[in-house]
């Protein structure tokens, strides 16, 4: 998305959540804010994020949150609708390979075409399956909920780590950095709550819905 964006017309579509106060960062506030890396911050100015004010000879950047967030939702937006348009793409060439129409469920085709189709898409996730390109569900959940322990665990113990490490801090400083890995914590569970959600697990009869429609 590196192109000239029209700032008004991106906030009318995706504002700052309710609640949330408009406010001007750096671009470490913003990787804090977003949820993302100092890395990805840096590669969204370059692929065309706002900037409020481009930090120089040790001026920091200075990034408008609700621009930010409004341009990013729209990155996001933009990069489901080309994905989306690239499996409608690889479905409808599927199925004109065997004799079909776009849209067409897997009724409408004879028996020898049900059967050669769901043979090759058996084949092919077979083969992906192999290539490691296709993961079983329970594996990546299992992955997962194993990261999300050891990272828990991990932010559990840090504060404690850290107060006996140095006894000089304040506790006040000990509080700040519970309430930040107790932050990190939600937004990861919440991230992978959101990933399983937009993922709902899916039978055979959704073939019967649209052939290819994966």
């Amino acid at each position: 998305m590196s192109m000239e964006v029209d700032i008004d017309a991106l906030l009318d579509r995706h504002p700052l959540p309710d609640g949330v106060p408009d406010a001007v960062l750096n671009r470490e506030e913003l990787a804090e804010a977003l949820g993302t890396s100092l890395n990805t911050v840096s590669a969204w100015i370059g692929a065309g994020m706002p900037v409020q004010e481009h930090g120089r000879n040790g001026k920091p950047y200075e990034l408008r949150l609700s621009h930010c967030f409004a341009w990013n939702e729209a990155r996001k937006k933009s990069e489901e609708l080309r994905t989306q348009a690239a499996r409608d793409a690889i479905s409808s060439m599927r199925l004109a390979l065997v004799g079909g129409r776009n849209g067409d469920s897997i009724e409408a085709l004879d028996p020898k075409q049900r059967r050669e189709i769901l043979t090759a898409q058996l084949a092919h996730e077979q083969l992906e399956a192999q290539r490691n390109k296709l993961l079983q569900r329970a594996d990546v959940k299992e992955t997962l909920d194993a990261l999300m322990s050891l990272v828990r665990d991990g932010l559990d113990v840090a504060p404690d780590r850290i107060e006996r490490d140095h006894p000089d801090l304040p506790p006040k400083a000990i509080d700040a950095l519970v309430e930040i890995c107790d932050g990190i914590l939600d937004e990861m569970a919440s991230r992978i709550e959101a990933y399983w959600r937009d993922r709902p697990e899916r039978g055979a009869e959704f073939l019967r819905r649209d052939l290819f429609d994966a």
